[in-house]
C-alpha cells in the first residue's frame, strides 16, 4: 500500500516529536536585575579595550577557566559575586550591561556551573538535581526602566547518592550529556557521571576513594573526561614501579582510569585543561627552590603523546619567588578557535601565545599583587576574540572582558 505524502510527513512529524520532546520546565522565577557597573578602559600595554563588568567592592570572581562562561550567543555571562553577604550566582547582560541575579534569596545553587556548548542554557546542580535553565531576556522598552530576565529551571536528572556535593560539572563534545563529577559528604568516595540531557539516563564513568578535582569533558570524544587525582602539582619521593600523574583520563569503557602524563621527580604539572583537536593545555616545569618554580604552558597531543612548549617559562638559581613568578605561568586555556592559548601568572599578567608560532604578546598587565588577590583564571568565549579573567587592578576583585586587538586577529603571528 502506498502512503501518501501528506501521511509520511504526518508519521515523520510524530516520530521526531518522540525523539526531541518539547522542553517542559519544573520551575520558573523572575530574578533581580541590577543596574550596570561597567566600565570601557583601554590597556596600555597593548592598546586592547577592556570591560570592567563590576566595579563594585565586592568579591566577583569568574568562573573557573575550564567551564563555560558565555552563552554561545553572547547574550550574557555567568561569575559569582559576595555582594548579596554570601556567594550567588549572577549574570552579565552584553546589550545593557546590566547585572542579573540569577538566584533566588536562599537557593543553594553550586557556583560550579557551565554554560551550554552549543545551547543557550546554563547547566547547574542544586541539591541533587541536576539542571537545566534557560532563559527569557525582554530588553527595557523606554529609557529608565530596567531588562527583564526570567529564569526556566527543567530538571535533568536526580543524582543517586544522598549528601552529595558536587566537585565539577561539564558539557560533552557533543553537546548531549552533562558530566557531573561528586563526593559523599560522609566518607572519601568519589564519582563521575555521564547524565543524558534529553532522558536523564545516568552512567558512571568512574569512581575513585580518592579527591577527583578539576573534572571536564573533553572538547572531541563525547565520553572522555578529565581529572586531577589525588597528587600534588609536584612529584615527590616516587617509589619504583608505581607512577605519578596528576592528570587522569576516564570514559565508559571497562577500563580503569588511566594517566595521561606521567611525571619524572620534581616535576611540576597543574591546571590542565582541554583544547581542540584532542589536545590539552597545561603548566609544567622541572626547576624549583621552594616556592621558586619554574612553569611553561604546554600543549599535548593525545593522539600522539608528544607535549610542546608554547609558552616558556623561565628559573634561576637564587630568584625570588616574587622574581621568578613574574616569568613564570600559572594557568592556561586554548581559544575555542585554535589559534590562540592565553597564560595568566601570580602577579596577573596575561600573555596570548600563537598556536601556530609559540610567539607571545603580553595582552595586560598586573591585575594582581603577588600574594594577594584573586587569579585571573582566564577563560575565552565562543569564538575565541575575547578573554574573561579577574582582575584587582582597581582595588576589589571585578570581572573583566578583554577583546584581543584588532590586529592581532588579522596578522598571523
Amino acid at each position: 500500500m502506498r502512503t501518501s505524502h501528506t501521511a509520511f510527513i504526518r508519521i515523520f512529524l510524530t516520530g521526531a516529536m518522540a525523539l526531541f520532546p518539547a522542553l517542559t520546565f519544573s520551575e520558573s522565577w523572575e530574578c533581580e536585575v541590577l543596574p550596570p557597573e561597567r566600565e570601557i578602559l583601554t590597556d596600555p600595554l597593548s592598546g586592547a579595550p577592556m570591560v570592567f563588568i563590576t566595579m563594585a567592592p565586592s568579591a566577583d570572581n569568574n568562573l573557573y577557566f575550564h567551564q563555560r562562561s558565555f552563552l554561545p550567543n553572547g547574550s550574557m555571562v555567568f561569575f559569582t559575586s559576595d555582594r548579596s553577604g554570601h556567594g550567588e550566582l549572577y549574570g552579565y547582560l552584553d546589550s545593557t550591561g546590566e547585572l542579573v541575579r540569577l538566584q533566588r534569596p536562599g537557593d543553594g545553587t553550586s557556583g560550579l556551573v557551565t554554560a551550554g556548548r552549543y545551547e543557550n542554557a546554563l547547566y547547574v546542580v542544586r541539591g541533587r538535581n541536576v539542571c537545566e535553565w534557560h532563559f527569557e531576556i525582554t530588553p527595557p522598552k523606554r529609557d529608565g526602566e530596567r531588562s527583564t530576565v526570567k529564569v526556566n529551571e527543567r530538571v535533568i536528572a536526580e543524582l543517586p547518592d544522598k549528601n552529595c556535593i558536587p566537585s565539577g560539572i561539564s558539557d560533552n563534545s557533543d553537546g548531549r550529556a552533562i558530566i557531573v563529577g561528586v563526593r559523599l559528604a560522609d566518607r572519601v568516595y568519589n564519582r563521575i557521571f555521564h547524565i543524558d540531557k534529553q532522558f536523564g539516563a545516568i552512567k558512571e564513568i568512574a569512581h575513585t576513594d580518592y579527591a577527583t578535582t578539576h573534572i571536564q569533558a573533553s572538547w572531541d570524544k563525547p565520553d572522555l573526561v578529565m581529572f586531577a587525582s589525588k597528587y600534588s602539582d609536584r612529584a615527590k619521593e616516587i617509589s619504583e614501579g608505581t607512577i605519578h600523574s596528576r592528570m587522569m583520563m576516564a570514559d565508559l569503557s571497562d577500563r580503569e582510569p588511566w594517566p595521561v602524563y606521567p611525571q619524572v621527580e620534581g616535576e611540576l604539572v597543574t591546571h590542565e585543561c582541554f583544547w581542540v583537536n584532542n589536545q590539552i593545555t597545561f603548566c609544567s616545569g622541572t626547576e624549583s627552590d621552594g616556592h621558586a618554580e619554574e612553569a611553561h604552558v604546554k600543549v599535548m597531543d593525545l593522539n600522539t603523546g608528544v607535549s610542546r612548549i608554547i609558552g616558556a617559562g623561565a628559573w634561576w638559581p637564587g630568584g625570588s619567588p616574587q622574581e621568578v613568578s613574574r616569568f613564570n605561568w600559572w594557568h592556561a586555556s586554548g581559544a575555542p578557535s585554535g589559534r590562540w592559548v592565553a597564560g595568566d601568572n601570580w602577579h596577573g599578567d596575561i600573555a596570548i601565545f600563537s598556536a601556530k608560532t609559540a610567539r607571545k604578546r603580553l595582552l595586560t598587565r598586573e591585575h594582581r599583587t603577588y600574594g594577594r588577590g584573586a587569579h585571573p583564571h582566564v577563560g575565552w568565549n565562543p569564538d575565541g576574540t575575547k578573554v574573561i579573567f579577574d582582575s584587582n587592578k582597581l582595588g576589589s576583585s571585578d570581572m573583566v572582558i578583554c577583546t584581543l586587538p584588532k590586529d592581532w586577529q588579522e596578522e598571523e603571528w
